[in-house]
């Protein structure tokens, strides 16, 4: 493995994968660094989908955060991914771009202890502002690893996940043009 391949597995540790719809009820999934997220959710806003869901899972390598989107006139869900360190446990909060976030994000704030920065109301949303210890976090040997938890996609770490995303959502939108 050349150092470049090393460098993308350690930044983003669950790639990116295709699946059939049937099987995994999403057309495509792509695994982004944190820092990219709220460009990929802007591009999707602007595309017409909505947001479904946020959650989150506890895992060996932090924790991922899974948002799942739609379209009302293209179905077709398209998952995004990213993982944020046990250390910071930040996101960026994309509620500002989908209000319908708000809760979602309160709530794995409540229940996993992650920090949306800009949410502009980042208070417990079911549990009890006494609690100390966000009740789904996971012992060490509880956890298990995203290969685990995702054993199915094939997993392509060598090439731009961001490039991929962009030449995908291009396409779509190029598509839903001639539609029009």
């Amino acid at each position: 493995m050349n150092s470049d391949s090393a460098q993308l597995k350690e930044n983003d540790a669950c790639g990116q994968a295709s699946c059939s719809d049937k099987r995994a009820g999403y057309i495509r999934s792509f695994c982004l660094s944190p820092n990219k997220l709220l460009f990929a959710v802007k591009k999707l806003d602007e595309l017409g989908y909505f947001l479904e869901d946020v959650s989150c899972v506890h895992v060996k390598e932090g924790f991922e955060l899974v948002y799942h989107f739609d379209h009302w006139d293209n179905p077709g869900r398209i998952v995004l991914r990213t993982i944020i360190s046990e250390d910071k446990k930040e996101a960026d909060s994309i509620a500002r771009i989908f209000p319908g976030a708000d809760w979602h994000e309160r709530e794995c704030y409540d229940f996993f202890g992650i920090r949306f920065k800009g949410h502009a109301n980042l208070i417990p949303l079911l549990l009890s502002p006494e609690i100390d210890n966000p009740p789904l976090l996971k012992k060490e040997k509880e956890k298990k690893d995203l290969n685990q938890l995702l054993p199915d996609p094939e997993y392509d770490l060598t090439s731009s996940q961001d490039k991929e995303f962009k030449e995908y959502i291009l396409q779509f939108s190029k598509s839903k043009s001639k539609e029009e």
